[in-house]
């Protein structure tokens, strides 16, 4: 493992010499234009000017580590790039045309500055301010590229304080819920579709959970304090941006590369945040230090974080909450003639994190990973190119609370998931009114699962070992094509086809002893080669007749093919099947080779009215219907008794289902200047049903009705805010995983923090109430159940009680 890392780093070093190129991506929603001016200078070449500028906040102090997107109107080409520690960028080499500015940054709201005249061998400056965004409302829509239903959103230092794992960095999304897990393995889950059915991706790069529980999810891999921004396209996304997922795509992005701009040689910063939670003495921190000139830089990030069990309202411990995890991210960056080249090397560390809702802990998930992205702004439109590598080495075992059980037993179980893959994406305007986007994308994930002996447990644990998965191969191949079409200024349209071939397979397995040799022999005599061609199509044709309302109509076909486990789980011991299944239910799973992939037929609409001016507001509504044909579920093979607790053995099995339901999200400005500051109120809220229509039986964990107000005032650098998230009962449960009931509930949440040149301050407090309450997505309490001897009745997890939480922040 030595031997890696050092691959690992000293592929970083070696692009060190490299200074060439510079940037791009798309933008994000408009807002207020402010100040143009323009000054000559001497041109690097005679077609080409430049762009600089600065990005402030309200009070005129500079913003350094926003990122500024400049993207030609007339191409498509977007070039990219950080501000400086003094608030400051600068685009060279660009070319003759217009162009828009977007400006976006951790706790405000993003502005574009239209119509920005680049002239041959002169410099154009921008003054860019940008206004505090509300606390979990703020609402960004991308243009033709995206659904109207897209939200984009900067991460606050508040957020990243409040969130133990990324995915809680979505909550308040329209459209997303989080399954609770662990501490650092919450899922995102698009209208009732979580976990492999939503594709995530981490910094344009996708990771495979490499864990028979799931325990070690994409978004584990990207910390809170990393994260910049989000963004969620939920039910009908784009081709260019699905494949292989049913729910939508969740994109987290980490900080933009800065690079010295003005007068400067070199641009040196750096900044260092700490946070703390009261509930579960969750604390921790991240430092970033970035080196550049003006064509060449390098970064560096780190964040550590701990936690230890949280209690509930009631005051009761919910063991298997703690965690411990650390990241190291070095990035090297280049740019220069609309290029831009980043290689990031990283290493995850998670020694241990407890998970109340399985029979296993986690204890070690340690990954490398290697990411090197390319874009080049061509004259007329752009290419974007990935390729990436994630080794994981991950281990389950029984954790510290578990082992304090009055049976306690040892089960060692080690995985090694192996991630590669590249992506190819060319944007090119065909004419004036027509873009075309193209794109190829490969995915390989190679997965061993053994289970090693345990000394003496012969012939339940030994003597040989438990092959669960050998040599376990998922490859993805896609190839995609979409056109984005504005025919007027009311009338645009999306159109696309994708086609993702899958092939999976697995080599032979054994069981632990003689006893497993049944299933293995029956599952070694198949054929386990599989290959799913699916096709997705996505068309959306949006209408703004004016500029206060947008009425966009869509249908999505999506194909998600089944995962190494739901195939290759082989084993119908009730010990063996236990450690199988990421659902936090407590029953027991085996797979089924023959599965068909999923197909969902979705059809979605989503209408939005705005006004502006000193009360600008905004309120959109996004029904939807979803039909899934060979539906992955399971049919129940034997159920037993333990205590008063029923638990079933499950096989999958493919099944139609159907899933409906409505987003609706709102904002409106109440006052704004004066004395008072700016005060805004904003809330989100969501309905869902899904059932299996063969049975009219509930689907499991769908989401109740729920919703989320939020109340904020900010001003002279002083923003405060409560907010209300109310949850009703869960009443539809799915029968054959003995799904709990819960109650329903309302929390009260505050929060504050003060900004002051380099230093900011926030604090707050969450459930201030400390109301008991049952978590509708968290699965069941499998500590308490087999602390009892199996003797009790098994309960759903409970939700943290009141936490006080603060984080202070200082950049150099």
């Amino acid at each position: 493992m030595k031997t890696k890392t050092w691959i690992v780093w000293s592929a970083a070093v070696c692009l060190c010499s490299f200074a060439g190129p510079a940037s791009a991506q798309a933008g994000t929603a408009a807002q207020p234009r402010e100040m143009v001016a323009q000054r000559s200078v001497t041109a690097d070449q005679p077609a080409a000017g430049r762009v600089t500028g600065v990005v402030r906040d309200p009070l005129g102090a500079v913003i350094a580590g926003a990122k500024v997107e400049l993207k030609n109107t007339s191409t498509g080409a977007v070039w990219i790039q950080g501000t400086s520690r003094e608030g400051r960028f600068a685009f060279d080499g660009v070319a003759v045309g217009s162009y828009e500015a977007t400006a976006a940054a951790a706790g405000f709201a993003s502005t574009t500055v239209h119509d920005v005249r680049v002239d041959a061998g002169r410099e154009t400056v921008l003054d860019v301010m940008l206004r505090i965004a509300p606390l979990k409302t703020e609402v960004q829509v991308e243009a033709e590229s995206e659904s109207a239903a897209a939200v984009h959103r900067a991460v606050s230092v508040d957020d990243q304080a409040r969130s133990r794992n990324s995915a809680e960095l979505l909550a308040g999304v329209p459209g997303v819920s989080v399954r609770e897990s662990g501490a650092l393995a919450g899922v995102p889950v698009l209208h009732g579709l979580g976990d492999e059915r939503t594709k995530v991706v981490v910094d344009g790069a996708m990771v495979e959970a490499s864990c028979p529980n799931h325990m070690n999810p994409p978004l584990s891999y990207a910390a809170p304090a990393e994260a910049a921004t989000v963004a969620v396209v939920a039910g009908i996304a784009p081709v260019s941006l699905g494949g292989d997922s049913l729910g939508g795509t969740v994109e987290v992005e980490g900080r933009a590369p800065v690079f010295a701009s003005g007068t400067e040689t070199i641009h040196e910063e750096s900044d260092a945040t700490g946070f703390y939670r009261s509930n579960g003495q969750y604390y921790g921190g991240a430092v970033a230090e970035s080196l550049a000139g003006r064509h060449a830089g390098i970064g560096y990030t780190g964040t550590w974080s701990s936690n230890d069990d949280y209690t509930d309202g009631n005051g009761h411990k919910v063991t298997s909450t703690y965690a411990q995890s650390t990241d190291h991210v070095v990035t090297l960056a280049a740019q220069g003639a609309g290029n831009l080249v980043t290689l990031e090397a990283g290493l995850h560390h998670t020694p241990y994190e407890g998970f109340v809702n399985a029979q296993m802990d986690l204890v070690r998930n340690y990954a490398e990973r290697l990411n090197l992205h390319y874009r080049r702004a061509l004259e007329s439109g752009s290419v974007d190119a990935r390729v990436y590598w994630q080794g994981t080495w991950h281990s389950m075992n029984i954790g510290r609370d578990k082992s304090t059980f009055p049976m306690p037993m040892w089960m060692p179980m080690n995985t090694h998931g192996r991630d590669v893959g590249y992506s190819v994406k060319l944007e090119l305007p065909l004419s004036a009114r027509h873009t075309l986007r193209a794109g190829n994308e490969l995915h390989h994930f190679r997965l061993d699962d053994i289970w090693p002996p345990v000394a003496g447990a012969a012939p339940y644990m030994g003597p040989n070992a438990f092959v669960s998965i050998d040599d376990g191969r998922r490859v993805r191949l896609g190839t995609y094509l979409e056109v984005a079409s504005k025919w007027n200024a009311q009338w645009t349209t999306l159109f696309g086809v994708r086609n993702d071939t899958v092939w999976t397979n697995a080599g032979p397995v054994q069981g632990y002893s003689s006893m497993y040799a049944m299933d293995s022999n029956a599952f070694n005599a198949k054929n386990r080669a599989r290959t799913d061609p699916d096709v997705d199509v996505t068309a959306l044709a949006r209408w703004e007749p004016n500029t206060a309302s947008t009425y966009e109509f869509g249908y999505a076909r999506k194909s998600r093919a089944p995962n190494l486990y739901e195939r290759y789980a082989w084993s119908t011991n009730w010990m063996a099947s236990g450690m199988i299944g990421w659902f936090g239910d407590g029953n027991y799973y085996v797979g089924s080779v023959g599965l068909n992939p999923e197909t969902a037929n979705t059809v979605s609409g989503t209408a939005r009215w705005r006004g502006s001016g000193t009360h600008a507001w905004q309120l959109r509504a996004t029904p939807y219907l979803t039909y899934i044909q060979n539906f992955v579920d399971v049919d129940t093979q034997a159920t037993t008794m333990y205590g008063m607790s029923t638990f079933a053995l499950l096989q999958f099995a493919n099944h139609s289902a159907r899933i409906y339901g409505g987003d609706l999200d709102s904002s409106a400005v109440l006052w704004n200047g004066g004395r008072f500051g700016q005060g805004r109120i904003g809330g989100v809220g969501a309905w869902l049903h899904g059932e299996r229509t063969d049975s009219s039986t509930p689907l499991y964990q769908m989401m109740p009705l729920n919703a989320r107000v939020n109340f904020d005032e900010d001003g002279k650098g002083f923003a405060a805010g409560v907010g209300v998230e109310a949850v009703d009962r869960k009443r539809n449960v799915d029968p054959r995983r003995f799904e709990q009931q819960t109650p329903g509930f309302m929390l009260l949440n505050l929060h504050a923090s003060y900004r002051k040149g380099a230093f900011a301050i926030s604090g707050g407090a969450d459930n201030l109430l400390n109301k008991a309450y049952e978590l509708p997505l968290g699965g069941e309490n499998m500590d308490d159940f087999m602390a009892g001897m199996w003797m009790g009745t098994i309960e759903p997890v409970t939700g943290r009680g009141r936490s006080g939480f603060c984080s202070l922040s200082a950049r150099f």
